[in-house]
């Protein structure tokens, strides 16, 4: 029996989430942590938009993904996913991911979540460090996602 195809808004950001994470993977290949912490620091616009502001919005673009991403998910099993903490808890549950994955994506969206509501008392190495972090859970997290979907009976290969 074929897989069912991928609900549509779970592809559309399956789809699109790859070229986010190349971008933000360049611009902290290109921006280290000393100088995006001295351009966060500075008055200088320049360095604001050339190493800040990248990092901050793909990073928080890739959050948002995670967030919606699990959320769609659990909606996919009947279940009302909650607040983002409960919503990992409930995925972690469900065995996609485990407890370490969990708590390392946690912190990757409680950190988008201050960028957001709290934007001048973040400081500039929670941004970067919740940066790179995200960059680096994000194969192993999608991995979990795709095995997942496939249990669930969504997809193949090619859309995932």
């Amino acid at each position: 029996m074929p897989p069912n195809p991928l609900p549509r808004r779970i592809a559309v950001r399956l789809a699109d989430l790859r070229r986010h994470y190349e971008a933000l993977a360049l611009v902290l290949e290109r921006t280290s942590h000393e100088e995006f912490q001295s351009a966060a620091r500075a008055s200088d616009p320049e360095g604001l938009a050339r190493s800040v502001y990248p990092v901050e919005r793909g990073s928080e673009i890739l959050g948002n993904y995670v967030a919606e991403l699990v959320e769609l998910g659990l909606r996919q099993l009947g279940i009302e996913p909650g607040d983002r903490t409960a919503s990992l808890r409930l995925l972690q549950q469900e065995g996609v991911i485990g407890s370490e994955r969990r708590r390392r994506l946690h912190g990757a969206l409680r950190a988008r979540n201050a960028l957001q509501h709290e934007y001048p008392d973040v400081r500039a190495d929670m941004t970067y460090d919740a940066a790179t972090g995200l960059l680096a859970e994000l194969p192993g997290f999608l991995r979990d996602y795709a095995r997942w979907l496939r249990r669930l009976g969504y997809g193949d290969d090619e859309q995932i």
